[in-house]
């Protein structure tokens, strides 16, 4: 994976069995969560977002489960065999930050709601 904006920093987080659980607070890094087995649940209702935030999960077992303040534009692409996606809707806003989820696997989906 590349970095476009390499100044941005980007954390890793690894769990081999077993998932990732955070709740940011402050600027948030862009993240990459990486869980054979296991979800990834991020809270971001407190975090200071900047315009544009990736987080992408990679895993066999385990989805993604994501909260973020209501008015923030939140875009979803990647692939599971087995899981949907739930987005709680949101009214649209050009100045509002981006979150982007990229979330790839065999089970498990992704889920969106709003503080």
């Amino acid at each position: 994976m590349t970095n476009p904006n390499p100044s941005k920093r980007i954390d890793w987080r690894i769990a081999l069995l077993g998932g990732h659980k955070q709740r940011v607070t402050g600027a948030p890094a862009d993240t990459v969560v990486v869980t054979p087995i296991g979800g990834a649940d991020v809270d971001l209702t407190d975090a200071e977002l900047p315009a544009e935030t990736t987080l992408t999960k990679v895993s066999l077992l385990g989805g993604v489960k994501l909260r973020v303040p209501a008015d923030t534009d939140v875009e979803v692409k990647g692939f599971h065999l087995l899981g949907g996606r739930r987005v709680q809707p949101a009214a649209p806003s050009p100045s509002a930050p981006v979150v982007r989820v990229r979330a790839y696997g065999i089970v498990g989906g992704v889920e969106v709601s709003r503080a």
